[in-house]
């Protein structure tokens, strides 16, 4: 239980606080692509592994299948990905990138990398391994 005054000191709180502002960046500096944030999460995904289902998107994005199948469908239309159906399970779709795709995933990803440069700075004179291998912590311990 928090107590009064104790929103600042909760650890959850804070974290939520800050995945929210990092968001709100995110898409703020993204928007210069034209790109909101689950865009260009789907499109570095699929820069990394194409022909990648739905529902794997959608996770890699922090969003719902009912969700990502409008983010797909906008960057289908756009002329950024391709769908097709996977040739052993019939009723899946997979995506990937156009060539066009390739070229707004690298720039969203340069977006994106100076953003993460920004928290980089941030966290010193803490290392990158340290923050990460708390977060991995803290991720284990909410799994359990």
């Amino acid at each position: 239980m928090i107590k009064q005054g104790g929103l600042e000191r909760s650890l959850g709180y804070s974290l939520k606080r800050t995945q929210h502002r990092l968001r709100r960046r995110m898409d703020e500096a993204l928007k210069a692509c034209g790109l909101s944030t689950a865009q260009n999460a789907v499109l570095s995904a699929l820069m990394a592994r194409p022909d990648m289902t739905n529902a794997d998107l959608a996770n890699a994005a922090f969003i719902t299948p009912q969700s990502m199948q409008s983010v797909l469908a906008g960057l289908e239309t756009a002329g950024y990905v391709v769908r097709r159906q996977d040739d052993h399970h019939g009723r899946r779709q997979l995506a990937r990138l156009t060539p066009a795709g390739e070229v707004l995933a690298r720039q969203g990803q340069q977006v994106a990398g100076q953003v993460e440069a920004a928290l980089a700075d941030a966290i010193s004179p803490l290392s990158k391994d340290d923050v990460l291998a708390l977060f991995t912590r803290l991720q284990k311990t909410l799994d359990d």
